[in-house]
C-alpha cells in the first residue's frame, strides 16, 4: 500500500493479494461471471488452465457466486483504504478491526467465511495457494526499486488541489483511493464514492490519471 499527500488532502493506492487472488481463481477456472457489475478484465501475463480441476456444475455455481464474494472484497479493502491511519496509541485496534473485516472474505485454510457458498469455497481451498505464488512476481515489476509510484505524485496532488477549489472544500476533506490491478487493457471504473478500480497500464497513463483522479475526489466530495 502506497499513500501520498499533503497534512490534509490524502490519497492511497495499493496492488492488493486478495482481490488478485480471487481474479486469479475466476481466471485459472475459467468461471463465466455475470459481467453486469463491470468486472475487471483478466490478469496480464501467463494463468495456469485449472477448470478441470472441478466438474462443471460446480464451475457453473462457483461463477454465479463470484461477483458477490468479488463486490465484498473490493469493499472491504477500499474501506480500509480511505479511512484515516490512527495514532500509534490506536495502532493496535486498528490492525485488529482491518484483520477481523479481512477475515470476513478470505480466511485460509478452512475458509469457513464461504461456508454458505459450498462452490467458491472448493475453489478457494483449491487454488489459493497457487494463487499467493502467482501474485508475487507479478506484482513484483510495478514495486520500488523497479519503478516509481504508479501513481505519478504532481499529477494527484494537482487533481487534489482542483477538486478542492471546484467543490470550495476544505483541503482535509479531500481523500480517495485507487486499487490497482494487474490485468489486461487501459481499464477503470469508479467503484464508490471515491474508490476507483483500475489497471496498471490506466494508472500510468497521464490522461487515463487525470480521469480517475478527478472522478475519485469529486465523487466522494459529493457524497
Amino acid at each position: 500500500m502506497r499513500r501520498i499527500g499533503s497534512e490534509s488532502w490524502r490519497f492511497s493506492h495499493d496492488i492488493d493479494h486478495t482481490l488478485h487472488a480471487l481474479l486469479y481463481i475466476r481466471d485459472a477456472l475459467g468461471l463465466e461471471v455475470d459481467d453486469a457489475g463491470a468486472t475487471p478484465p483478466r490478469l496480464s501475463g501467463d494463468v495456469a488452465d485449472r477448470s478441470a480441476m472441478l466438474d462443471t456444475a460446480i464451475r457453473r455455481q462457483a461463477a454465479r457466486e463470484w461477483p458477490s464474494w468479488w463486490q465484498a472484497a473490493v469493499a472491504q479493502r477500499a474501506r480500509t483504504e480511505l479511512k484515516p491511519r490512527p495514532s500509534r496509541a490506536g495502532r493496535h485496534e486498528w490492525m485488529r478491526e482491518v484483520a477481523l473485516r479481512h477475515h470476513l472474505v478470505a480466511d485460509p485454510p478452512e475458509w469457513s467465511s464461504l461456508a454458505e457458498r459450498p462452490a467458491l469455497r472448493a475453489a478457494a481451498r483449491l487454488l489459493w495457494d497457487e494463487s499467493c505464488r502467482w501474485f508475487t512476481p507479478a506484482r513484483q515489476p510495478y514495486l520500488p526499486p523497479e519503478r516509481g509510484d504508479v501513481f505519478a505524485w504532481e499529477l494527484v496532488r494537482d487533481a487534489a488541489e482542483r477538486a478542492g477549489a471546484s467543490h470550495q472544500a476544505s483541503p482535509g476533506t479531500v481523500n480517495g483511493c485507487a486499487l490497482v490491478l494487474v490485468v489486461d487493457q487501459a481499464w477503470w471504473e469508479l467503484f464508490a464514492p471515491g474508490v476507483a478500480l483500475c489497471s496498471v497500464s490506466a494508472a500510468t497513463n497521464p490522461d487515463t490519471t487525470a480521469a480517475i483522479l478527478a472522478e475519485v475526489f469529486d465523487s466522494h466530495l459529493a457524497a
